[in-house]
């Protein structure tokens, strides 16, 4: 879009009383630093804020700072339509009988009213609009799934307590596969992976899936991790080591911050923006969307789940994403000492070896 235009088209957003409020404020967060900072539009800016009144220096002003920045502008463009997206969403099933009404009643009054205001709609119409709505809500509004994803990063399992003597001689009797045989179930072990990205951090790979049960789109606004958080495990490890390499992922967590937002993930691994920042996906009535997710630890054990924050025809809802069996997710750093080790492979072939207590292995 031409910056002069798209200028306009933020002003509009952010002028309009019929925009999505989390689209404008982040809109607004984005344009002050802008102008407000600027001594050539700083009182202007001021004014704007206090009767939102558009001199035309300010469009003017923002559409240059859009013409060299071209990261700037995608976010502006992507925040200004999502802001604006209410006036864009007349359903085409309701344009449609809009239309045949007019046409069956020619010229009469109410047919061309109800062209002309769609407020006022058939009766017909709304019963069908309830019963969609009905069947979304048995549903749920978002189907969401989540589960978690073992890749082959560096990985191994943490346990709470030390294994017993026939815990030990199970594991020990594991051969061929880096697998914890009977304990798998029986020892309640924490999968482990972690990679090096200039610090090392633990961390739980999930992928979730949502689908827009709702008649019309709904518009998920940002992700977050509610999170629990104790002492690392440090009971016994059980290590493999590193079996792959690391695939991308899309946007990540970090356990420890005080109220963890999902954030873009950069090349180099560091977490970057809020994914929100210019992200904010519409799912239109039954799409599915699916989102790589990582959460990351370095010093604690954490129990977490998601919260999917979300419009729904302008209100906001809170959805809540465990595990299959309703469960919050797992996530634990390494302890700094473990009463039991085991490792797994080379140089000891293709079996479990038992290492006495200490650190973690590198």
């Amino acid at each position: 879009m031409d910056p002069d235009a798209l200028a306009e088209l933020a002003f509009e957003a952010l002028t309009s009383t019929r925009t999505l409020r989390s689209a404008r404020e982040h809109l607004h967060d984005l344009v002050e630093p802008k102008l407000a900072h600027n001594p050539g539009t700083a009182a202007l800016w001021s004014g704007f804020i206090r009767d939102r009144r558009v001199p035309p220096e300010l469009p003017a002003a923002l559409a240059a700072e859009l013409r060299h920045d071209e990261r700037f502008a995608n976010r502006i463009a992507e925040l200004a339509n999502r802001a604006l997206w209410r006036r864009r969403l007349i359903p085409r099933r309701d344009l449609v009988l809009g239309i045949a009404v007019t046409l069956v009643g020619g010229a009469a009054a109410g047919g061309i009213n109800w062209l002309l205001n769609p407020a006022i709609e058939p009766l017909a119409q709304d019963e069908v609009t309830k019963a969609e709505q009905a069947k979304a809500q048995s549903k749920g509004v978002l189907g969401v799934k989540a589960a978690y994803q073992i890749r082959g990063d560096a990985f191994g399992w943490a346990f709470a307590e030390p294994l017993s003597d026939t815990q030990v001689r199970d594991l020990l009797a594991v051969e061929g596969e880096p697998e914890l045989g009977p304990l798998a179930l029986a020892a309640q072990p924490v999968y482990i992976a972690y990679h090096y990205w200039g610090e090392l951090h633990n961390f739980t790979r999930l992928r979730m899936t949502v689908v827009n049960h709702w008649p019309k789109p709904v518009l998920i606004t940002d992700i977050k991790a509610k999170v629990k958080r104790t002492a690392p495990l440090s009971g016994a490890l059980a290590w493999v080591g590193a079996q792959g390499s690391v695939e991308v992922i899309d946007i990540g967590f970090d356990l420890e911050e005080d109220d963890p937002r999902a954030r873009v993930t950069n090349k180099d691994g560091t977490l970057g923006d809020p994914w929100t920042y210019g992200e904010n996906v519409e799912l239109e009535p039954g799409q599915t969307q699916p989102f790589n997710l990582i959460g990351r630890a370095t010093k604690s054990y954490c129990e977490w789940h998601v919260e999917i924050h979300a419009e729904i025809e302008g209100q906001p809802q809170v959805f809540e994403v465990k595990d299959d069996q309703g469960k919050p997710f797992v996530t634990t750093a390494f302890a700094d000492h473990y009463r039991q080790r085991f490792s797994y492979g080379p140089p000891n072939g293709l079996k479990w070896v038992e290492r006495g207590e200490g650190g973690m292995f590198r």
